[in-house]
């Protein structure tokens, strides 16, 4: 008999680009899978789909050889190609029909040899679904995961959401329980985490069916980016303490990472590179461990 899980859905969202949202999913997404030995499925709904490619190239899948050869994949990979149907398109328009649900091959990629799935996000995802209705498209991820019985199948979904407030932002967190926000050390930074609680209380306010039976709590704010404390400017420090003791935050009564995640120039250079199995042994993996350690110990807390 398969075993059964509690998965936990958490989405990694900020309405800001460029602050690691992407890569923090994909990092602690595999270092979850690899070293924890957890059931991971990666999700991605964010229309420039840089979490898709990521994952491909690194594991030599695509969609198409075109899209392959567009990407740089096939050369790159340490295998060889092969072509995957599944897609984030499949999974919203197959929310259409109750008679005709999706194929899980048709929407979720299980990596080989590993404890790790995507649901890949498709090229021009916005032209592909302009003919799906809001609610269609609103509702589309959380009756997946609802209809498939998928928290009973994985221990973690993490979602890689848009920088920008749209029907993907709703369709990823109707079914999470939980939201990271990413955070650069930059000014202004926090009016951005301000305008998104106020976006997570709309949503929650206009949805109460969905969140019924469970909450959404923003999980905590992960400051990324950073170098490491001897090696940092000083005006950067400033920054992070500015954000560590924001009045946004403690009126809204939410954490900071203890743990900020480290700058690391080979995730900006490989594609296909990934903390957890390089041989960034002085900084960057034992700061994904720490930092991986700490988001578990917050998934868990409403359990113990």
């Amino acid at each position: 008999m398969p075993e059964k899980h509690n998965g936990k859905v958490i989405s990694f969202i900020n309405m800001k680009g460029g602050v690691g949202k992407t890569t923090l999913t994909k990092e602690i997404g595999f270092r979850l899978a690899n070293s924890l030995n957890h059931k991971v499925l990666l999700i991605d709904i964010d229309p420039q789909i840089n979490l898709t490619q990521s994952i491909f190239k690194r594991f030599g899948f695509a969609q198409s050889k075109d899209l392959a050869n567009k990407s740089n994949i096939e050369e790159n990979s340490d295998n060889n190609l092969k072509i995957t149907e599944a897609s984030i398109q499949n999974v919203l328009e197959g929310n259409i029909s109750l008679s005709n649900p999706t194929d899980l091959n048709k929407a979720i990629l299980n990596i080989p040899n590993t404890n790790l799935s995507i649901v890949p996000g498709e090229f021009g995802l916005e032209f592909l679904t302009r003919n799906l209705n809001s609610s269609n498209l609103e509702n589309g991820i959380y009756n997946f995961i609802d209809d498939n019985n998928l928290k009973e199948q994985f221990d973690y979904i993490l979602i890689d959401c848009p920088p920008t407030y749209s029907s993907y932002t709703i369709a990823a967190l109707k079914p999470s329980n939980y939201y990271v926000v990413p955070v650069k050390p930059e000014a202004y930074s926090m009016l951005g985490v301000d305008m998104l609680e106020k976006v997570v209380d709309e949503i929650k306010k206009t949805n109460k069916l969905y969140f019924k039976d469970k909450d959404l709590k923003n999980l905590g704010i992960i400051i990324t980016n950073v170098k490491v404390k001897e090696k940092e400017k000083p005006g950067i420090l400033n920054l992070i303490d500015d954000i560590e003791n924001s009045k946004i935050l403690k009126e809204n009564g939410i954490r900071v990472f203890k743990n900020h995640f480290l700058h690391n120039p080979s995730l900006q250079s490989d594609m296909a590179y990934l903390i957890d199995t390089s041989n960034a042994e002085k900084y960057s993996k034992p700061n994904l461990i720490k930092l991986t350690n700490e988001f578990v110990s917050y998934t868990q807390e409403d359990t113990k």
